[in-house]
């Protein structure tokens, strides 16, 4: 047990230590204006193949890897000892092979495909083989050491495949297979995920970024506040409210934690909220962020690519599923307020909505953004206009305003933010590459349906399971993708819908930031609560657990099935019952502290509710009647015997 304490701590403490950018070198003088210069770049070349279209392919690939893996070794350090201000001669080095290697890659590609299977090149090898490093060692600098040892392990799995045992077996690959099939097939290195990053992830990063400099992300702040912080439980209904909302322009749980947590955390701590819960509430309502729509995180963006889904298509299906979320974390938010007796925050202390006023323009972008996709506008077009609407509506005020130098630091911080994710794209295509190359997929789709016995609750609860443990330490994207290629198949396999399926893996592959041993979005909380960060993730389990139902509601309810008719509604109106039930049972408490049988009623009303039903639905709504009643009836009597006690 304590090897296994420092080796979560260690997988934890460096996790988060990446993800908000404390790795990263502090650049002076005329180097740091060097990078930037290289990061506006790389921004604004994306945004002019955004808008007037692909220069080709292969540029579109190849500059995107080539320009993450650059500023990954030039704002990145290798280990401790390595220059602070600068890139070292060696990170020189590697960028000057990166840059050979891309333009050979543009050169060769209309004779690469051909290649594929016949005689290999040495200098394929040669260069898929540096691809292959640079491409772990940028991983590891920027997202830690997680990403590249799952990448190591597969490319040993292809060359040593005649000696793993229990049907994992196979023939084995040469050096110049895996590097040829890796550095030239379209499932490789610059295969469809670098063509995905580059197309979607990149230009809404940037997005986001403007988002963030034109001052939106404090009116987001500002406004949750002025809508619930006079109310009970005002300040953890806020970041609820904030995290959902910055959850649109952010795709990472520890970023949300790290950005509104310094600002909420304390807040809460201050109106009585123990510490570790306050630290709970931010990282539950952060880890949502992901799930909701317009962007909902990298990992959304390769879920419509794997699915065949059109974006919008996903931000429809999505939006009710990540409103309940945040609506059952609210509830238990709530509820623990009314349990502690806690109240809201003086009016004198909450931003005035006559101030807001004049700063809720810069919130525009966003219905912009939904309606410009609604109309079936691509996702990356519709991004580009939203940009440009959010320099322009910065303009409506002088202090508001968006300055040449203000547009140069959001394509600066554009390029710098897409690394969290970017980087890892070499090693996701080494994945991908290995997989499909050794027929891993295929051996882990009969294994885990031989598993489960053919039983879909026991495969669900399976992947739940194997969430929790390829999560430890690795962002949303790599994780996805890692139950896409070991879940999704077996789950499709067995009669789930495609879309379905891959949503199943989305929800689970984010749950890791909160559920222990690794819960990378509560350890990032407890450190800014300064509250014990196992007992912080435990009450983020509690929080958020509504994660855990919810892939079994989109196989066994109508969740997703969007639409005007009366199961749909029927079965949203039954999910909304049912998580106020979920919740009281879990904080053991409605309108006062539940007995034993009332929070067991509560629990079996839950579950009644969400088992779609006439008959399993009326027993939920009774039970859930019963402790109503139950509960109003004991606090009149109590009410009474006190007031004769006045008497």
């Amino acid at each position: 047990m304590e090897l296994l304490s420092k080796i979560t701590k260690s997988i934890r403490d460096e996790s988060i230590a990446s993800e908000t950018m404390a790795a990263t070198r502090k650049l002076k003088g005329g180097y740091d204006l060097a990078v930037k210069i290289i990061a506006v770049c790389f921004s604004l070349f994306y945004l002019y193949t955004t808008f007037f279209g692909l220069i080709s392919q292969e540029s579109h690939i190849g500059i995107y890897v080539l320009g993450t893996f650059a500023l990954s070794f030039m704002l990145y350090k290798a280990r401790k000892g390595s220059p602070g201000d600068r890139a070292s001669f060696i990170d020189i080095l590697i960028i000057i092979g990166m840059i050979i290697l891309t333009a050979y890659y543009i050169k060769e590609y209309p004779t690469l495909a051909d290649r594929i299977g016949g005689g290999t090149a040495l200098r394929d090898v040669v260069f898929g083989w540096f691809l292959i490093l640079v491409s772990l060692e940028a991983a590891r600098r920027v997202v830690g050491k997680a990403v590249p040892l799952i990448g190591i392990v597969l490319l040993f799995y292809a060359y040593f495949g005649p000696y793993f045992p229990l049907g994992l077996g196979h023939s084995g690959f040469s050096l110049s297979r895996i590097a040829e099939s890796l550095f030239l097939s379209p499932e490789g290195i610059f295969g469809m995920i670098a063509n995905t990053f580059a197309s979607y992830i990149l230009i809404f990063v940037i997005f986001g970024s403007f988002m963030e400099v034109s001052g939106a992300g404090k009116v987001f702040v500002d406004l949750a506040y002025a809508i619930t912080g006079k109310y009970t439980g005002g300040p953890g209904l806020a970041s609820v409210i904030t995290s959902a909302s910055f959850g649109t322009i952010s795709g990472s749980s520890v970023a949300n934690v790290v950005v509104d947590g310094v600002f909420t955390i304390p807040l809460m701590k201050r109106l009585g909220y123990p510490p570790h819960f306050a630290g709970a509430v931010e990282a539950a309502a952060s880890t949502g962020g992901q799930y909701m729509p317009p962007i909902m995180g990298a990992a959304a963006f390769l879920l419509a690519e794997f699915s065949g889904t059109p974006y919008i298509e996903v931000i429809k299906i999505s939006a009710i599923p990540a409103c309940l979320y945040f609506l059952s974390v609210a509830v238990i938010i709530y509820l623990e307020a009314v349990k502690r007796g806690l109240q809201g925050m003086p009016a004198s202390e909450l931003p005035q909505m006559k101030e807001l006023a004049r700063e809720i323009h810069l919130l525009f972008p966003i219905p912009i953004l939904i309606v410009l996709l609604a109309f079936d506008i691509t996702p990356f077009i519709a991004a580009f206009y939203t940009i440009c609407a959010t320099v322009i509506l910065s303009w409506f005020r002088k202090d508001t305003r968006m300055t040449p130098k203000k547009i140069f630091e959001a394509l600066v911080s554009g390029a710098r933010s897409s690394l969290s994710v970017g980087a890892t794209v070499g090693v996701i295509g080494i994945v991908m590459g290995a997989t499909n190359l050794t027929g891993l997929a295929n051996y882990f789709q009969q294994f885990i349906i031989y598993l489960s016995g053919g039983h879909l609750l026991l495969l669900i609860l399976l992947l739940i399971v194997a969430g929790i443990f390829i999560g430890m330490g690795l962002p949303t994207t790599p994780s996805y993708v890692m139950l896409v290629i070991l879940g999704v198949p077996a789950l499709i396999k067995i009669g789930v819908p495609p879309l379905t399926a891959h949503l199943v893996a989305f929800w689970i592959s984010v749950q890791s930031g909160v559920t222990p041993p690794v819960a990378l979005a509560s350890w990032a909380a407890a450190a800014i609560a300064q509250s014990d960060p196992w007992k912080t993730s435990w009450t983020s389990v509690k929080l958020a657990s509504w994660i855990y139902l919810m892939p079994f509601l989109f196989i066994y309810t109508s969740i997703l099935n969007i639409g005007w008719n009366i199961n749909f509604f029927l079965t949203v109106f039954c999910c909304i019952v049912a998580l106020v039930a979920w919740a009281a049972a879990l904080e053991g408490h409605l309108f006062k502290k539940t007995s034993l049988f009332e929070r067991v009623c509560l629990f079996i009303s839950a579950l009644g509710l969400l088992y779609e039903g006439l008959i399993t639905d009326l027993i939920g709504l009774f039970l859930l009647a019963m402790v109503i009643v139950i509960q109003k009836i004991s606090l009149f009597k109590a009410r009474k015997v006190a007031f004769q006690g006045d008497v």
